[in-house]
């Protein structure tokens, strides 16, 4: 139910207001007709006439209270993956967890938090982490006591991750071996996470927004706190106050780590600004004494410039169907998104974005053919598009096809050096050119590195 006599101009301006007010998504500000979508179906499902009725719904008591849970979840965007930005999670792997490990070796006792957890991806994709660094180091995770916490505004999507249970398109960035020791196949489509990394991990429904009321969010103190993609939705003050709050739950020299386009850079004094390989992280500055080799590189970081893109930049339209395409496919809905991707490509043949992302949604599925076919027309359309050379290497080395793989991987390792450090790769979900030859180099080296980094 759209249009204008159901969203009077007065009425859409008190709905908006209400939405910032009540969830701090100052995302939808400027962007009222996709808002308009979304609450024009519940309308529909409730009898609405006009969104002053659906206002009127929204603060009726308990009735309204269970309806602001439904449109939360509706409005919320949960698209997300295992192990999503590679760069960041190399700093988790080879510096942050390692030192709270370290502290901790006494306690045995880590406290982590993801805000916005969304179907629980990344608090799963930490225990993982957290499980192996731990066994590499010696130690038995079953004699620790870690404490992951994911919360989120929708309750659909903590439904799901409750469940643990996983798409091909969100496992779509892990190896068959690893899914083989990590999941438990439910269906051909469907894994399951281990319960060993499951009972790691608990969620609950918050706001961030709680953060900012006296006693508001969950208590500290948090070892780690991860706030990727949240900040983004919302007003630069109310970014800068979220973090402040964030910082105030942290245990000694603990850490933040925020998403690579999250409006604000720089939180002193609250925070230290400690710049990792790839990515920035944040601090609770170190107690006079503490331990030299944990002491930031730096401490007031400029502002990264901007960066250079690869390609044309898509039309809006493309962009808006890869957003549809990817919720839908994250929400287990693959075949509907690949129908999505082929539509549009009829009218678009030359949309290197959707090529991509069917080439992706093509081998999560196990159309092994199909997706070396798009990657390689992505390749032929946008002859230095990197990821598209990333993927392919990958898949053409799972099925033997070694040589021409490395042959691959050198392309794209000689058009990474060609680019800033810091320029964004198209379809590379925040990794950087830098960050994507850091990681090539780093998969060459020995485990014993790694095991060495948390024991020192």
């Amino acid at each position: 139910m759209t249009g204008p006599a159901a969203f009077p101009p007065a009425g859409l301006r008190r709905l908006l207001n209400a939405v910032t007010r009540r969830t701090g998504l100052h995302y939808y500000m400027d962007k009222a007709d996709l808002l308009e979508q979304v609450v024009g179906a519940r309308m529909a499902l409730h009898g609405c006439r006009t969104c002053h009725d659906y206002l009127a719904l929204l603060a009726d008591g308990a009735r309204g209270d269970r309806e602001w849970r439904e449109l939360e979840s509706a409005i919320t965007i949960g698209e997300t993956f295992f192990f999503r930005y590679a760069e960041q999670f190399a700093a988790l792997e080879r510096t942050i967890l390692p030192r709270l490990i370290r502290r901790a070796r006494a306690t045995r006792h880590l406290r982590i938090w993801s805000v916005g957890c969304s179907n629980g991806a990344e608090p799963y994709s930490i225990a993982i982490l957290l499980t192996r660094l731990l066994d590499e180091a010696g130690m038995n995770p079953a004699d620790w006591h870690v404490e992951i916490l994911g919360t989120d505004i929708s309750t659909r999507a903590l439904e799901q991750a409750r469940q643990a249970e996983f798409s091909a398109w969100t496992l779509r960035d892990i190896a068959p071996a690893q899914c083989a020791a990590w999941f438990a196949p439910v269906s051909p489509r469907i894994w399951r996470l281990h319960e060993c990394y499951r009972r790691m991990v608990r969620f609950r429904y918050s706001n961030v927004l709680d953060l900012l009321r006296p006693d508001g969010g969950p208590p500290g103190p948090f070892d780690l706190i991860l706030c990727r993609n949240v900040l983004i939705y919302f007003a630069q003050a109310q970014a800068q106050a979220l973090v402040h709050a964030m910082a105030g739950r942290l245990a000694p020299e603990g850490w933040i780590l925020l998403g690579h386009s999250e409006p604000a850079s720089c939180f002193a004094p609250s925070l230290e600004t400690v710049r990792l390989p790839g990515t920035l992280a944040f601090r609770l500055p170190a107690k006079q004494g503490g331990d030299a080799r944990d002491a930031p590189v730096a401490s007031d970081m400029p502002r990264r410039r901007p960066t250079r893109a690869l390609v044309p930049v898509p039309a809006v339209d493309s962009v808006a169907v890869a957003t549809e395409i990817r919720q839908l496919a994250d929400t287990g809905q693959v075949p509907l998104a690949m129908r999505m991707c082929r539509d549009h490509l009829l009218r678009h043949p030359m949309d290197t974005r959707i090529h991509f992302l069917f080439a992706v949604l093509a081998w999560g599925e196990g159309s092994l053919l199909q997706a070396e076919e798009s990657f390689r027309r992505v390749i032929y359309l946008c002859r230095d598009h990197i990821m598209a050379r990333c993927y392919l290497a990958r898949l053409l080395e799972d099925a033997g096809g070694c040589v021409e793989a490395n042959r691959l991987r050198q392309q794209m390792m000689e058009l990474a050096r060609r680019r800033p450090p810091d320029t964004v790769l198209p379809d590379g979900d925040g990794m950087t050119a830098g960050g994507l030859l850091r990681l090539a180099r780093q998969a060459s080296e020995a485990p014993a590195v790694r095991h060495a980094q948390v024991t020192s």
